[in-house]
């Protein structure tokens, strides 16, 4: 197999008239790919990435030939294929099966891969110890651009567990370092800065998110990477919509889902519809909200996504409670429930909040529960939602003239803002 690989290099080469030294500069000697070429030595996957850059083909054109698909390195391209593609859940069994027949950079590269694909499925807490892993290979190889790629998949971690301070310190830090070409990589680039502008946007510092939504579009102008444009465009319209500009968030979420769609991406075109169902809800379309709904629950359901019909279902509750709130009373229950049951922290806490302002004039002792039990679990599993537990808590008791109550829940809100 080395020796079939170094044959297909060797001729595509000699096919671009290209000399051994032009296929290995920057990175590599014309001794290391004469070695290649020879069968002498074995391309490592970053190896084969940088050739076929050079000579204008994929990693796999490479490796092909009957025994490809046994070589670890081509079972590894797989993999990567699988998460480029938004399939992690066919990518985590390939990555977990190559523990044995790579080298140290290859094996580097399957614990960041297998990271990525846990953070892509939900399980944020089954890829930290692999990225310590990584971060030690990383540090033993001297290798700086992984070392960046892997703070990259920290970061993408410590968002999913809603340590967004920590996620923002790593992503100025890989920003930074992208630009002083650590890596030379304007796509990776460009990703990064989309989750630097979703982390500021979490963090409620719009202005500084659209700056880097800004700096993205305009790095992404020079290649095509619709899935991050995609994300992107659903970053910005979350930002928007906190700024209050409902019109422009409208706009940016349809951008959105028009690219999910496209791709065939259902379980994000699942999440966008829910989103744009309270874009459309707080601007007076009810009806228009709960057609997205509809078909949000829907797809959800089709791509078997428990956390995505959570949240679908806690929205569905916020907007009957905008027109009938004794029916959104029982459709919350019923999706607490659900929440409970998948355990989807968001939607449990959207919901309980839900649950106290609609219990708060006719019992106002359950509404208290209900504000308390949403703080508890706010604040041990998704603490990125206590500012809005607080302001919607201090509202509900305004409405019911307690202004004492209403002003120290207002203080509340603005401490947890400040830390």
């Amino acid at each position: 197999m080395v020796a079939d690989v170094g044959a297909r290099i060797r001729s595509l080469r000699t096919a671009k008239g290209m000399t051994q030294a032009q296929v290995a500069e920057p990175n590599y000697t014309k001794a290391y790919i004469s070695m290649l070429e020879s069968g002498r030595t074995r391309a490592s996957m970053k190896a084969l990435e940088h050739i076929a850059g050079v000579l204008g083909v994929k990693p796999a054109d490479l490796l092909g030939g009957v025994a490809a698909p046994a070589t670890p390195q081509y079972q590894l391209l797989e993999a990567r294929r699988y998460i480029e593609q938004q399939r992690p859940t066919e990518a985590i069994p390939i990555l977990e099966a190559l523990e044995e027949g790579l080298g140290a950079t290859d094996q580097l590269v399957r614990l960041r891969f297998l990271a990525t694909a846990f953070n892509m499925t939900g399980q944020p807490k089954a890829a930290f110890p692999l990225i310590e892993r990584a971060q030690r290979m990383a540090e033993l190889l001297e290798d700086e651009e992984e070392k960046v790629r892997v703070n990259a998949v920290l970061a993408s971690a410590y968002s999913r567990t809603y340590a967004y301070e920590e996620a923002l310190r790593l992503l100025r830090e890989i920003v930074a370092a992208c630009e002083d070409g650590v890596p030379n990589d304007p796509a990776f680039h460009f990703r990064r800065l989309v989750d630097l502008a979703v982390v500021l946007t979490n963090l409620r510092q719009p202005k500084q998110a659209l700056a880097a939504y800004e700096r993205a579009i305009v790095l992404g102008e020079k290649f095509s990477d619709r899935p991050a444009l995609g994300n992107l465009y659903a970053g910005m319209a979350k930002t928007h919509q906190n700024e209050g500009d409902l019109e422009a968030a409208i706009v940016y979420n349809q951008k959105s889902l028009q690219i999910f769609e496209e791709l065939g991406l259902f379980d994000q075109v699942a999440c966008t519809l829910d989103n744009a169902a309270l874009l459309y809800a707080e601007y007076g379309n009810r009806e228009r909200a709960r057609e997205c709904l509809a078909r949000a629950a829907a797809l959800a359901i089709e791509t078997q996504r428990d956390g995505t019909l959570a949240s679908v279902k806690a929205s569905e509750a916020e907007v009957a409670a905008k027109t009938d709130p004794k029916q959104a009373l029982e459709i919350a229950q019923e999706a607490l429930k659900f929440a409970r049951k998948v355990d989807q922290p968001d939607a449990q806490v959207r919901l309980l909040v839900l649950l106290g302002e609609l219990r708060m004039n006719a019992n106002a002792a359950a509404a208290r529960r209900s504000f308390q039990e949403a703080r508890l679990l706010a604040e041990e599993r998704a603490p990125h939602l206590l500012r809005v537990i607080f302001d919607r808590w201090s509202h509900a008791a305004e409405s019911t003239g307690d202004s004492e109550e209403a002003l120290r829940l207002a203080r509340r809100a603005l401490e947890t803002a400040r830390t």
